[in-house]
């Protein structure tokens, strides 16, 4: 393995731990009413609440268990990284519909979005990295 290879590796498997780590701490609100309260100030978690967040939080454990997977073998599983942006991407998108109909206040999801900021930052970089690496070389 080469060193680029392996630096790549290093900052996949980082990826996905911190991707993981992540997703399984974002299981808490889904499942548990207060911290749902707490961090996006809903204060409706009845049924319907309930139903979509059990949903929810049935794709949020499957795809921690995915990312954990990804990091036993990150080479070989990397791609796995590039469909981690799309998801979070998806996320940011339904978290803007819903600040903008009024349904969550913007204050609430400023440190969501920046962790998100962060996460999308390490799984493009760790994705893209010798493309990065090509680059810089070329404009050195």
């Amino acid at each position: 393995m080469t060193a680029g290879a392996g630096r790549q590796e290093r900052l996949l498997r980082t990826a996905f731990l911190a991707g993981a780590l992540t997703d399984a701490l974002a299981l808490l609100p889904m499942l548990f009413a207060p911290a749902a309260r707490l961090l996006w100030g809903f204060d409706d978690v009845s049924g319907p609440y309930r139903f979509a967040m059990g949903y929810a939080a049935a794709l949020m454990l499957g795809w921690t268990a995915l990312l954990l997977w990804a990091a036993r073998r990150p080479m070989e599983r990397r791609f796995v990284a590039a469909l981690t942006v799309l998801v979070i991407y998806g996320l940011i998108v339904t978290e803007i519909v819903a600040v903008l109909s009024g349904h969550l206040a913007a204050w609430r999801m400023i440190p969501t979005w920046s962790l998100q900021a962060v996460l999308l930052t390490l799984f493009a970089a760790a994705y893209h990295y010798p493309a990065i690496v090509a680059g810089a070389a070329d404009r050195a």
